[in-house]
């Protein structure tokens, strides 16, 4: 068993030496006495790109059933950022404490497209560590989800591992917002296929500068790595490169609904069609419910689309296919105008050029695109036991188009005896769309539940395989209770 520190971990009064560890530009400490998002001031409120506190607010990833943490868990937090390159693009208000006082410097970029931010502003590759006064030696770090910052993952993973005596450490993938596809590369003001490159060398980073600090404070016993979304897509790389070539930062990892990179599947596969198919699809319309059947969504989560429409399909499609094949619009949004910047959100009509998009003539007719893909792609080459979760009624990455693809690259590399896949029957992409549906209509309340339950279930689920040897049931899809209320729903879930 391993001991947890019995004194309160101090902030030191000179943090120079802790930010040397950490390879930081830029360090912060606090001593709090609640660090989980009950009580602790010093997270990121902002629904775009923070995790929308108070849950369940705007933009959480929690249901709103989902039961707050207590009790408090005291320690100290250290945010910071790592040297890299300004986002001109990409505003950053100094993060306000619920004191009203800011506890990570921002700025506003200069309007001139290609510029840099101002001097004495927070850079990209933010990251945020807390430690609990009785810290048991355990280390989890988190993938970040969709184009959000350090703090998205807070409630949901964070508030986890604070509970179980276990370190936290989380970053913004090095880059983030919806302009994150603009990464340069020595000067070069659009790299194609940089930033996402960037996400898993931040992920290893996170964890590489947490170890570090932490070893000074006692001995890592164990480290996991979980995410949900992009997160999920980190983990998943993470296992993959750990100790493959690399220096062995993990034991295991949880990946909920990770984002699929391939040469053979990608977000910009798919997308279109739904886009292309509106407004029918939206409305229900068979034949625009049957290109999408056909292309990997599940025709029951229909009720979801019209959400999905306005917030997710338009921007996830333009952003991501400017990150990896701008040249199909000359570098552009829509093939006139300036150099593309993209809005908060982005509603994408039938008749723009993404809906027409398509990915295998692409491949054709852009070779530069496939190895910007495969440069990035999941491998199913496990180093350590992994753990995917994934709901059936997701509508922004199908399981089709999904996990299910990613279990085949693990049996292709003989990896599943360390692998379990789990489909959450009715889960979908973010819980609180659970809570648009349940007591509304027969979809909330026979079709829909919260995964967040399960996740932390397949987190419990993990560290018994790793620390005691019990495997996990076989992969199988985990059936809905029937009967069950919404606050059982959203806080329990068994994987047997």
């Amino acid at each position: 068993m391993v001991t947890a520190l019995l004194l309160a971990i101090a902030c030191p009064s000179d943090l120079s030496q802790w930010r040397q560890l950490l390879g930081a530009e830029w360090i912060d400490c606090h001593a709090v006495a609640d660090l989980t998002t009950t009580n602790n001031p010093y997270t990121d409120p902002q629904s775009l790109t923070g995790m929308g506190f108070p849950p369940p607010g705007s933009g959480t990833l929690n249901s709103k059933y989902s039961t707050p943490t207590a009790p408090p868990v005291s320690g100290i937090q250290i945010d910071g950022y790592w040297p890299d390159a300004c986002d001109a693009f990409q505003a950053e208000p100094a993060l306000t404490a619920k004191d009203g006082t800011p506890f990570i410097p921002g700025c506003t970029p200069p309007p001139a497209v290609g510029q840099t931010c101002f001097a004495g502003c927070h850079h990209d590759a933010q990251f945020v560590i807390r430690v609990p006064d009785d810290w048991d030696g355990h280390l989890l770090t988190a993938g970040t989800p969709g184009i959000r910052d350090a703090f998205a993952s807070d409630f949901i993973l964070s508030d986890y591992a604070l509970e179980r005596g276990w370190a936290y450490v989380s970053q913004d993938k090095g880059n983030m917002g919806a302009n994150f596809y603009w990464q340069g590369v020595g000067g070069a003001s659009w790299s194609p296929g940089a930033a996402v490159q960037e996400w898993t060398s931040r992920m290893r980073q996170a964890t590489s500068a947490a170890k570090a600090l932490l070893s000074t404070l006692g001995t890592v016993t164990r480290s996991y790595a979980a995410g949900i979304s992009n997160g999920g897509y980190q983990t998943r790389r993470a296992i993959e490169a750990d100790g493959n070539g690399q220096q062995r930062l993990y034991d295991g990892g949880m990946d909920w609904e990770g984002t699929l990179f391939s040469t053979r599947e990608t977000l910009f596969s798919y997308l279109p069609t739904s886009l292309a198919q509106y407004p029918g699809d939206v409305l229900g319309v068979q034949s625009s419910v049957d290109a999408l059947a056909a292309v990997g969504f599940n025709p029951q989560s229909q009720p979801l689309w019209a959400y999905h429409w306005g917030i997710y399909w338009g921007l996830t499609q333009k952003i991501y296919r400017l990150e990896f094949d701008p040249e199909y619009t000359n570098y552009t949004c829509s093939g006139i105008g300036p150099a593309c910047i993209s809005p908060p959100a982005e509603v994408v009509q039938p008749d723009d050029v993404d809906a027409a998009y398509d990915f295998s003539l692409r491949l054709a007719q852009n070779p530069a695109l496939a190895s910007r893909l495969a440069a990035v792609a999941n491998t199913g080459d496990l180093q350590h036991p992994m753990i995917t979760v994934h709901g059936d009624q997701d509508s922004l990455l199908p399981i089709k188009t999904d996990s299910d693809l990613y279990a085949q690259l693990v049996a292709q590399q003989h990896r599943s005896q360390r692998y379990r896949y789990y489909v959450v029957q009715g889960g979908n992409h973010v819980d609180p769309q659970y809570d648009d549906h349940a007591g509304v209509d027969s979809y909330g309340d026979t079709v829909l539940r919260p995964i967040l339950p399960c996740a932390r279930a397949a987190l419990d689920a993990l560290a018994l395989w790793v620390e005691q040897g019990i495997a996990p049931p076989p992969s199988h899809t985990i059936a809905r209770p029937q009967g069950a209320t919404p606050d059982q729903l959203a806080n329990q879930c068994s994987l047997q």
